[in-house]
């Protein structure tokens, strides 16, 4: 094998590896999703405890943390790549 090949094959398996495994569009319904269902599995065990409004409220502040995770791993992954 020459040097050049072995180059090409290198270059194009960082390129593979630095591709995304889904859409941008894909992952946002897909987080959409996973947001949601955790608020509603989150609500639905603290609201027997604590209340309908606590419940809630704990609901949808680990529906936002999936959010405030997701983008900063993306900002993250921004940096890190440049």
């Amino acid at each position: 094998m020459t040097k050049k090949s072995k180059k090409r094959k290198e270059e194009k398996a960082k390129n593979l590896v630095s591709q995304p495994w889904i859409s941008m569009s894909g992952g946002m319904k897909i987080m959409a999703f996973t947001s949601i269902a955790l608020a509603v599995l989150i609500a639905w065990q603290v609201i027997p405890s604590k209340g309908w409004l606590e419940g809630i409220l704990w609901g949808i502040f680990f529906g936002v943390l999936i959010w405030a995770i997701f983008f900063g791993n993306i900002l993250l992954n921004r940096f890190l790549r440049k």
